[in-house]
């Protein structure tokens, strides 16, 4: 019975893969009308101005070997796209490129990003008020869509600087309602998150709060069997830069927060732990002192001292590093205070700044940046490669063979030490590679989410097991609100509604997801709102919804703007 499921999904992939492609030909529109009812249903023009046409709608994916799963559900939502009328160039990038021109410059139609649960988002925080605040629409910013709502900026307002925990969740719950109706970039699944481990070789998994076995702390915990102390680890992607001022890849920050040290880190659970801090004390709502460790050495042998500290905040502030903007955005000064005190002066209350700010910023050494920056200058720092990169955490870096291998080693003079030797980071060109690797013993961990095909293969080596956790983050798909049809909250509806969210869960997932329609995910009880607008799979609705707007579609089916048209941006 399984074979068959299998057989009937990949034949249905392969059915939509093909319309794709045919559907690319332009030989797709009679099936708009036909798809949703009787063609009385739009507003059919004879003569329609070719003027008005919409423009064709650039859909980004990543390639069928890097990620089938976003790959075949852009796949599945192109076709569904088109039969509303809109034409849709769908086409793979490379990651590097997608993360560069949208997630960064913000020169995108639309794209879809797996966004990880990390801890320091259960405080919504990343998702409200980062990925939405009008302040983060600049390039580089995480408003990526380019929402601009006043009311959502004030009720985000409150939400970042009321220290009052019911007055920041009510403004939380209503933002959600916001999201879910103007739907600048819907969420649209979260995974049941299913990670491996050779059992033959390593114990005390400490699987973190929506990484899974990738959580600093398992690389701290995990502990060897045998007298192999190195853990290889495999992923999809390899490392892309190692500066953590202007790196804003997943990827790449898990791997520095293992180089660096913040002033506190988010444990397991994303509670708050102090690390290089000793003692944080508010002082008052805008105050807070920060006393520091007097026992810390940068990898160079210089220690770490309240300069650093001071200087790695001021510094991130005043070159506007991309990374850690949000963060530093509300600190108004920085004062040393003693030996081992750092005094920080905000310019407003900020309620996340211990989950947001200070584990968030790792601290620098003065004698190296500084350096840098009296050479290359602010625009010089933002692009230098960091290549062999100098913190004081608990692995140092030892070398990096660009897709190949990227490997650190423990750092004996830590104040806490890992049970491992080192990681040895190998990148794989496909999922595939990963699950043959676990099994061959090529490597011993992935946090590579294991779907039910990978599962049925592992589980013919005993040596592989699985970790399960809820996943805190989701598949989310980006619209850029800054280019046209996606200016218009009707058609922004109108595409959410026609992605086949049970087709794609059902044939990409095979189960191994669930649908959501909030950024704040349902298990986050005290944040999320379940009651929220949610715009799910329905052809007919979302044409209805056009058709009040004023679109119009020609004899062919292709969707045009109504004459004199003016995009509607968010729902009044």
């Amino acid at each position: 019975m399984k074979n068959l499921k299998k057989l009937i999904a990949s034949m249905m992939i392969f059915v939509l893969i093909i319309g794709t492609f045919v559907g690319c030909s332009g030989g797709n529109s009679k099936e708009v009308n036909n798809d949703s009812g009787s063609e009385d249903q739009v507003n059919v023009v004879e003569n329609v101005d070719p003027s008005l046409k919409v423009p064709v709608i650039d859909l980004w994916l990543q390639s069928q070997t890097k990620d089938p799963i976003r790959y075949e559900a852009g796949l599945m939502i192109a076709d569904n796209w088109r039969k509303l009328g809109f034409e849709v160039n769908a086409e793979t990038r490379e990651w590097a490129t997608m993360s560069a021109e949208g997630m960064k410059a913000h020169d995108h139609d639309v794209f879809m990003v797996k966004w990880g649960g990390k801890p320091e988002r259960i405080d919504p925080y990343h998702w409200l008020y980062s990925m939405h605040h009008s302040d983060e629409a600049v390039e580089g910013g995480y408003n990526i869509t380019g929402y601009l709502n006043p009311e959502y900026d004030k009720l985000a307002k409150t939400f970042a600087t009321s220290l009052d925990s019911a007055e920041r969740q009510a403004a939380a719950k209503e933002m959600q309602v916001l999201l879910a109706q103007d739907v600048p970039q819907p969420p649209m699944f979260k995974l049941k998150l299913k990670n491996a481990y050779n059992n033959e070789k390593f114990t005390n998994v400490t699987p973190g709060v929506g990484l899974g076995v990738y959580s600093f702390w398992n690389f701290m915990n995990i502990t060897p069997i045998t007298d192999d102390k190195i853990l290889n680890l495999g992923q999809t992607n390899d490392i892309n830069l190692l500066n953590p001022l202007a790196t804003k890849t997943g990827q790449d920050l898990y791997m520095l927060k293992n180089i660096y040290d913040p002033l506190v880190r988010l444990d397991v659970k994303g509670d708050v732990v102090n690390w290089l801090a000793t003692e944080v004390n508010d002082i008052d709502d805008t105050t807070i002192e920060v006393t520091i460790r007097d026992d810390v050495y940068f990898h160079d042998g210089e220690q770490l001292t309240v300069e650093d500290v001071k200087f790695t905040f001021d510094f991130a502030k005043e070159i506007k590093s991309p990374t850690y903007n949000a963060y530093v955005r509300n600190i108004e000064s920085i004062d040393i205070v003693g030996d081992q005190t750092v005094k920080f002066n905000l310019s407003e209350p900020y309620a996340p700044f211990l989950t947001n700010t200070l584990s968030q910023v790792l601290i620098l050494p003065e004698h190296i940046w500084a350096s840098v920056y009296e050479e290359k200058g602010a625009e010089g720092v933002l692009t230098w490669e960091n290549d062999e990169p100098v913190g004081s955490g608990p692995f140092k870096f030892d070398y990096w063979r660009p897709n190949e291998e990227f490997a650190l080693k423990a750092n004996k003079d830590h104040f806490q030490v890992a049970h491992i030797d080192g990681i040895v980071r190998t990148p794989y060109t496909q999922s595939f590679g990963i699950v043959q690797g676990l099994i061959a013993g090529e490597i011993e961990m992935t946090s590579y989410n294991m779907m039910p095909l990978d599962l049925e293969e592992v589980a013919k080596a005993s040596h592989v097991e699985i970790v399960e956790l809820p996943d805190a983050g989701s598949y989310i798909i980006h619209y850029n609100m800054r280019h046209k049809p996606f200016d218009d909250v009707w058609a922004r509806r109108a595409l959410t509604m026609a992605i086949p969210r049970q087709a794609i869960l059902d044939i990409v997932f095979d189960g191994g997801a669930l649908k959501t329609f909030t950024l704040v995910t349902e298990d986050n009880i005290f944040w999320t709102n379940p009651d929220v607008e949610k715009l799910d799979f329905d052809l007919e609705k979302a044409k209805a919804e056009l058709v009040e707007a004023g679109y119009q579609w020609d004899v062919d089916g292709a969707i045009y703007y109504p004459e004199n048209f003016e995009p509607t941006p968010i729902m009044e």
